[in-house]
């Protein structure tokens, strides 16, 4: 693995391209060395970048290996799985069937599916917004052995949407999957077919995205970018990806980043939705208590002096992805690579920024939630004991779940020891945020180094079992 991933470093230097728009010379020279930087820097298989200038696709180029069992160079025409980057479109949906007069914003989701909790309160505009208060599915059942089963739309949305809210409707924000996917099952409701073919015949033909297709659980193709995970710093692996239904309007769509750079050009444009649904996808949500929520529907909302930003990023099993777009300049931006870990997709989306509109913003919500506020608390005792025993190499597993300890293969515990002992004594090791979620404890800690940065996240339940152990280098 580590030989094809270098060879696949090696090959970005003739990687492919396609433009419409001219770039000059130097623009394409600048762009080329902030990627080859970021790559450098952060190795992944590949990556692929397209730029929207003057409403239009101007550049295009994919660096790498789009497989590296195969040795398959990424091109344009690359497909890559966009993670969350999906909801914008499922907020279309809706914005299309409120345009058709099937659907109200202020709709209670009562209205077709009575079984929620807070079907009386909930309205559909809470879903888009993110203020709804649904516990987040795929957290609470993320690396389950259930995953592995397919799951109906049906099905996801009662089991997680029938659990008490957490707050009252419109009072906070809270980034939760289940509100997608409560929102994908009234498309399909409304409209009487099904999400994908909603967004096939209403936004992805129209606007030429031909790559743009449903790939929610299904097996990757000749035409996708395999997807590639690591524990900590070991090689590059598989990543599994859970069955179908599982992401369902939460995610669950793959496209080249060109296709995805049409969508932003449209959005631009203005060219396929109702001016008034533009406004409201792009419109930050105010809290009852009068604060701003930094998101409008499927979409982030922020901005520098003169220049908006609309945005949204993708983090799945074996994917980043992120879309960043700029209405009043005519700019968007799409940087996605087959990998789930590292910060090179960030770091080129940052680069691009800085050097395309000349404005300084906010750091962007990572990777589907603003970053947490550091800290200097001190890691809990359990958490230290359990990082020790990542170190060594020897886990115990009396306080994990079954899912929890089914994570920690021999190969998983191996490329942790093996990085934790090349790392040594962290620099920094702290906790960063604790909150709960329902029954269960969740702590998100940190551990530095010079050269390197390791997130970890610990969800103990209230019976003390442990249900999630993980790190993550950046």
């Amino acid at each position: 693995m580590r030989i094809l991933l270098c060879l696949g470093l090696a090959l970005s230097v003739v990687a492919n391209f396609a433009e419409a728009t001219p770039l000059t010379p130097g623009q394409k020279a600048r762009i080329r060395a902030i990627i080859a930087d970021a790559r450098t820097k952060s190795p992944v298989p590949s990556t692929s970048v397209a730029i929207v200038v003057d409403g239009q696709l101007a550049y295009a180029e994919a660096f790498g290996l789009a497989d590296l069992s195969t040795g398959r160079t990424a091109t344009p025409d690359t497909r890559y799985d966009i993670g969350s980057v999906g909801k914008q479109f499922t907020a279309a949906a809706v914005m299309l069937l409120v345009q058709d007069g099937k659907l109200s914003l202020d709709d209670k989701v009562g209205r077709f599916l009575p079984e929620l909790a807070g079907a009386d309160k909930v309205k559909i505009r809470h879903l888009l917004s993110h203020t709804a208060g649904y516990r987040d599915y795929w957290s609470d059942a993320y690396d389950a052995d259930e995953m592995n089963a397919l799951i109906s739309h049906q099905t996801l949305v009662s089991r997680w949407g029938v659990r008490p809210t957490a707050f009252e409707p419109g009072s906070a924000w809270d980034y939760s999957n289940t509100n997608y996917v409560i929102a994908g099952r009234l498309v399909e409701i409304a409209s009487g077919r099904s999400l994908p073919e909603v967004l096939a015949e209403r936004v992805f033909r129209p606007l030429g995205m031909r790559s743009a297709a449903d790939s929610d659980g299904l097996p990757t193709s000749a035409m996708d970018a395999a997807r590639y995970t690591r524990n900590l710093l070991g090689p590059a692996r598989l990543a599994n990806n859970p069955a179908r239904g599982w992401a369902f309007a939460a995610g669950g769509l793959s496209m080249t980043a060109s296709d995805l750079a049409r969508w932003d050009a449209s959005i631009i444009r203005r060219s396929l939705l109702a001016p008034a649904s533009y406004d409201a996808m792009a419109s930050e949500t105010i809290l009852t208590d009068g604060t701003g929520s930094r998101y409008g529907m499927g979409l982030y909302v922020d901005g520098a002096t003169g220049h908006r930003r609309i945005y949204h990023n993708g983090f799945a099993p074996g994917v980043i992805t992120e879309n960043r777009i700029y209405p009043d300049d005519g700019v968007a931006v799409v940087v996605t690579a087959n990998a789930e870990f590292g910060m090179v997709v960030p770091e080129i989306a940052d680069g691009l920024e800085k050097l395309l509109i000349s404005a300084t913003f906010p750091k962007p919500a990572t990777f589907g939630e603003p970053d947490p506020p550091k800290t200097t608390k001190a890691p809990s005792p359990l958490i230290r004991v359990y990082v020790d025993q990542l170190r060594n190499g020897r886990l115990d597993r009396r306080r994990l779940t079954r899912q929890a300890s089914a994570y920690f293969s021999h190969e998983v515990l191996a490329d942790y020891r093996d990085s934790l002992s090349r790392l040594g004594p962290p620099k920094r090791f702290v906790t960063l945020r604790q909150e709960r979620q329902g029954n269960v404890k969740v702590s998100l800690f940190e551990l530095a180094w010079p050269s390197q940065r390791v997130l970890g996240i610990l969800r103990v339940r209230d019976d003390g079992k442990i249900t999630e152990l993980s790190l993550m280098a950046f």
